[in-house]
């Protein structure tokens, strides 16, 4: 018998298999560093990416705003506000620098939370801003960006005189890559900027993990963010294992596309075929506390499936569903190919995305869910498959049909797979 085994919560969920089946794993081994994270941090900013050291760009009379990810976004977050405050702390004092926790549209986090982002010392010494995008007393307008997308921005962002953004450089199923500009829009963007910029066309249709360069995804996000006061970025660069390989500092632009392209080395892989029964996992906690989030992996796994395969999404989803009308959209629809044309229709709202990359993914084959947590009824009427286990799940899509290939993706967000036929 072969084992598969994958991430789920914090923990794993586990299943047996025939030895006549033919399983590909598309995961990499951890890398042994050479380097500790520290130590590369520093190095990212004692030589910054096409600008001055951050020390030599403050004035004594600056006004900081340091951005830093959600609870969604996992990364070494506490490791670079510590080291981004000692360096500032030497040209300017405390209550210059205020923190904003770049929530986009998902919930503000909660005070625990809080602290695991910032650590207890900041939080408790620091002026904290929590971006609430529907909040429209926080949110200023700023202008127009390309393809006419209007620019509702928190207005601290307009209030600071220097901006630092933080964040980590992974492969995203819209954006291309994650970090860098993503900081701003969607990090600090109001939701009437949010339901252009996340609707068609801006949005691409298929999934775009690796494709940044005539992205109006990726455009609209760099342009919003250069006409604000960014100065400056520090964005840690992840592989497939979820290992921080790199750091990356200095110039918005220079810095992030030399993180783009030592993430591409990493999450590239190329498969000689696709195949009938698709594994994936978005890495186990905290990509997979709500189905919202865990969303990203299937948007890979849609990209290596054969026609009417299976996809079977392992995802914890302890949190539920997540955010918005994602289960409302599902649960109203006849058929999936109805959820994409209402999103064609009206577009972005919180979660509506969401419903229609899960109808997008239907369209190419059957989508199961392994949770123990989300309810099978409920699932069902979404049109979704449910299975309590792995091995369920597998049994189950195993009797259907003999698959040609079972390919299992264990931290699947993170994996850019390109199919390479010979």
């Amino acid at each position: 018998m072969q084992k598969i085994s994958v991430p789920y919560g914090k923990g794993l969920q586990e299943a047996y298999v025939d030895d006549n089946v033919l399983i590909e794993f598309i995961n990499y081994e951890k890398k042994i560093l050479n380097d500790n994270e520290e130590s590369m941090l520093k190095h990212a900013l004692d030589s910054p990416i096409g600008s001055k050291p951050l020390e030599e760009m403050i004035s004594e009379d600056e006004k900081v705003l340091i951005v830093v990810n959600d609870q969604t976004r996992p990364g070494p977050n506490q490791l670079i506000v510590e080291e981004l405050t000692k360096r500032l702390l030497t040209k300017i004092k405390k209550d210059q620098i205020t923190f904003i926790i770049a929530t986009g549209s998902h919930r503000v986090p909660t005070k625990e939370e809080l602290i695991n982002i910032l650590g207890e010392a900041v939080v408790k010494e620091y002026n904290i801003i929590q971006h609430e995008c529907q909040n429209d007393e926080s949110l200023v307008y700023f202008g127009e960006s390309l393809h006419d997308v209007p620019i509702y921005i928190n207005k601290a962002l307009t209030e600071c005189s220097f901006c630092i953004v933080t964040g980590l450089i992974a492969p995203h199923h819209a954006a291309g890559y994650s970090g860098g500009r993503k900081s701003i829009v969607p990090g600090l963007a109001g939701f009437k900027t949010l339901k252009i910029h996340h609707s068609l066309p801006i949005r691409p249709f298929e999934p775009a993990m690796g494709m940044i360069y005539g992205n109006p995804f990726h455009e609209v996000a760099l342009d919003v963010a250069l006409k604000t006061k960014t100065r400056f970025m520090v964005n840690a660069v992840q592989n497939p294992q979820k290992q921080n390989i790199a750091f990356v500092a200095g110039d918005l632009i220079e810095a992030h596309r030399k993180g783009v392209d030592r993430c591409k080395e990493a999450s590239e892989v190329y498969l000689k075929e696709r195949a009938d029964i698709v594994v994936v996992s978005p890495g186990g906690y905290p990509r997979d506390r709500n189905l919202y989030q865990a969303q990203k992996a299937l948007s890979v796994a849609e990209t290596i499936g054969n026609p009417e395969c299976t996809f079977i999404l392992v995802a914890e989803a302890k949190d539920g569903y997540g955010e918005g009308v994602l289960r409302e959209w599902l649960t109203e629809a006849q058929s999936p190919e109805e959820v994409i044309e209402r999103f064609r229709l009206e577009g972005y709202d919180i979660g509506s995305n969401k419903a229609f990359m899960f109808a997008r993914a239907m369209t190419k084959g059957k989508v199961v869910i392994v949770s123990e947590y989300l309810d099978e009824a409920e699932l069902n009427g979404m049109m979704l498959g449910h299975a309590e286990s792995l091995q369920q799940a597998m049994d189950e899509a195993i009797k259907i049909k003999m698959p040609n290939k079972v390919l299992v993706l264990p931290n699947a967000v993170n994996i850019i797979p390109k199919i390479k036929l010979v």
